[in-house]
């Protein structure tokens, strides 16, 4: 099984996911800029977050969980790394929705360029959004059903 290895600005919180992810999507929700905004990456402060979905069986932190800060926003909890204030992960507070985790792209150590099964496959929140995207993805006024959102695409960012 493929194994994808990252870590955060400073390298002080190191995880490992087995296998490729579920999906990967870009986020432009508020709580994602704002917790972006602490990061002393600059990648991270581009107005939205590239996340990949993982199971949380899927997901391992190597290096030790009291180097993590645990942020509380709307129904989620989000990870960061307490020295440089990396977005690590976020998952859902609601014990029904736990079964997957958002890890943040930006760790992920790729050694020559992104593999295919982390390309994104849509955006959501875009109602939010503060940087436009001119590509063919769909783009969700908050998330997917799937998701626990409306599914409504905004129409006239259907095209790109």
């Amino acid at each position: 099984m493929k194994k994808y290895s990252g870590q955060c600005e400073c390298g002080e919180i190191t995880f490992v996911c087995d296998g490729d992810p579920l999906f990967t999507q870009y986020c432009h929700c508020n709580k994602c800029r704002e917790i972006a905004s602490l990061s002393l990456r600059a990648r991270d402060k581009c107005g939205y977050a590239l996340t990949a979905a993982y199971l949380t069986s899927n997901f391992h932190i190597i290096s030790s969980v009291d180097k993590l800060q645990k942020i509380t926003r709307n129904n989620s909890n989000l990870f960061l790394c307490k020295n440089c204030h990396c977005l690590i992960y976020g998952i859902s507070i609601d014990p029904d929705k736990q079964g997957g985790i958002g890890v943040n792209i930006n760790n992920f150590n790729f050694s020559n360029s992104v593999p295919e099964s982390f390309k994104p496959l849509r955006h959501i929140w875009y109602i939010n959004h503060i940087v436009d995207f001119a590509d063919d993805l769909p783009k969700f006024k908050d998330a997917p059903k799937e998701q626990f959102g409306s599914g409504e695409l905004l129409a006239h960012y259907k095209d790109g």
